[in-house]
């Protein structure tokens, strides 16, 4: 077990790496510009992900000795501290929860499949928010004003936004030989389903509303073959302009890449 956790662990990694890099994404940032987000750009995402991708291996090594949960919780809000220190933000303080979680599922969960897996991390996650929340997040307290579910309810209920509509949207377009597209009906689908609170924090529910409008429509000319690349890169000018992102569906197009380099359905990096 030990070798298949630290191989998810290289490729949670390349799963942000490859999320980053996709280009054109609205609001977020890319290789063309750092969209919405006016305190980042391409050199600290890629510094922050270098302290993630040091957390995911110890987590795997944790993981794989049988340490206590609350030891893995220490290590991602040690994590959190150091990005903070090395990349001067929490850019990917999603992601270290994302991560973390299908990595310990996986713990759980080995060789049992994604029905397996899901319900693994519905109950992790049902462990770790028994505890009473300690301080409130802009996450939290958007969820909190808008009745929102945001990441806890995206956890408690297994990952539904990863197995049940990122999954299936990139299968779907790869099973009819679109493969170059695949990762585009991927986003489209992330964009139409999340309950992103980082566009609800930033523009309320008219923010959120415009994201999925845009996924359904990306969807649409997806399967059309229609030129989506234009329409994301005039997307991106939109967004910027009112400063809406979606940081939530980042967080899971990157667990969602991740998972793909993992099954060998999306070729990765070079090990």
């Amino acid at each position: 077990m030990r070798s298949e956790l630290a191989r998810l662990a290289r490729n949670l990694v390349r799963g942000a790496f490859l999320e980053l890099y996709l280009t054109p994404k609205p609001g977020l940032v890319d290789l063309n510009d750092p969209g919405s987000h006016h305190d980042l750009s391409l050199e600290r995402m890629e510094a922050s992900l270098e302290v993630v991708s040091g957390y995911l291996c110890r987590l795997a090594e944790s993981l794989s000795c049988g340490e206590e949960l609350a030891k893995q919780v220490r290590l991602g809000i040690e994590t959190e501290q150091a990005m903070l220190e090395r990349a001067g933000t929490n850019c990917h303080k999603g992601y270290i929860f994302l991560s973390g979680l299908l990595l310990a599922a996986a713990a759980q969960a080995p060789g049992g499949g994604e029905q397996a897996l899901s319900e693994a991390v519905a109950g992790i996650a049902s462990r770790l928010f028994a505890q009473p929340p300690q301080g409130q997040s802009n996450g939290s307290r958007v969820c909190d004003s808008y009745g929102a579910r945001g990441i806890r309810g995206e956890a408690l209920e297994g990952l539904p936004a990863l197995f049940r509509e990122a999954l299936p949207a990139y299968r779907r377009e790869l099973a009819a030989g679109n493969r170059g597209s695949a990762v585009y009906a991927m986003l489209g689908r992330l964009m139409a389903t999340v309950e992103d609170t980082t566009a609800l924090h930033r523009c309320g529910r008219e923010g959120l509303g415009t994201v999925q409008e845009d996924g359904r429509a990306l969807e649409l000319m997806v399967a059309r073959r229609h030129d989506f690349l234009e329409f994301l890169s005039r997307r991106n000018e939109h967004y910027v302009s009112r400063n809406l992102t979606m940081g939530g569906v980042a967080d899971l197009l990157a667990l969602s890449f991740a998972w793909l380099c993992h099954t060998g359905e999306l070729e990765p990096f070079p090990q």
